[in-house]
């Protein structure tokens, strides 16, 4: 078990993603991203967490990051992206 293995990382990630501890999880996936740029799984997941947080410009931005990379999850991206958009504009009908 090698903790610089990129897969364990990964697996660490979704371990303490499925434990709720998101920020945890986002630390290991920065590094992990660090070390493997070019991953699209890994931005995806990144995505997710930063949507779990709050923080849409940075979920939307590493969605975004995950499509350039890897076209082949178009829509299940596309997907996350329209939950996004569609989450917001419903909370901008709300304030009127």
């Amino acid at each position: 078990m090698d903790p610089q293995n990129p897969l364990n990382k990964y697996q660490k990630a979704t371990v303490l993603m499925s434990l709720e501890r998101f920020e945890d999880a986002l630390k290991v996936l920065l590094d992990l991203m660090i070390q493997v740029p070019k991953e699209a799984p890994i931005h995806i997941v990144i995505g997710k967490i930063y949507k779990k947080l709050g923080d849409i410009d940075k979920a939307l931005q590493h969605f975004t990051k995950a499509l350039d990379l890897d076209p082949k999850d178009t829509n299940m991206v596309k997907s996350l992206i329209d939950k996004i958009h569609s989450n917001t504009e419903m909370n901008d009908d709300a304030e009127i």
